[in-house]
């Protein structure tokens, strides 16, 4: 995980799951709930982001979703698209590090719920500086073999 991470550059081209992009950012966040947790958001052309978590060895790119509709079923259960998504976390999100990008391009602080169902993860959040602007992504997990750096 981590030569994968040092090997994502400003303006490197990657291929996940055979689709091309240009990675646009790189930042280093952490939750209020466990500072000792970081992961690493990149923007990546076509409005999609990736997303790695050293700590769980989990890796998914996924896109956000405007007026994602998806109905809460349970304190820890969602419906979206006729599937359950399971909670797996939530909690305060900040930025420990922009790497790359500035803070125009990337997602600043904010409050989540992640939920996951098979290979997809979605992340509900709010970002709290932007106006509680909603920031709801739809994400598919990769592996380590899906993605080459260029």
């Amino acid at each position: 995980m981590q030569n994968l991470i040092n090997q994502i550059k400003k303006d490197t081209k990657i291929t996940i799951l055979g689709k091309e992009y240009l990675v646009k950012t790189k930042t280093w966040y952490s939750i209020e709930e466990d500072k000792e947790s970081t992961y690493i958001k990149c923007e990546l052309s076509d409005n999609k982001v990736l997303v790695l978590i050293p700590d769980d060895d989990l890796i998914y790119i996924g896109e956000v979703i405007d007026n994602m509709q998806y109905e809460r079923i349970s304190e820890n259960d969602i419906r979206f698209e006729n599937r359950i998504f399971h909670k797996t976390g939530d909690g305060n999100q900040f930025i420990l590090n922009i790497e790359f990008g500035d803070e125009t391009q990337v997602e600043g602080k904010c409050t989540f719920e992640d939920y996951e169902n098979e290979n997809n993860i979605i992340s509900l959040g709010i970002l709290t500086e932007k106006e509680n602007a909603r920031a709801d992504v739809f994400a598919e997990i990769v592996a380590f073999n899906d993605i080459k750096i260029y």
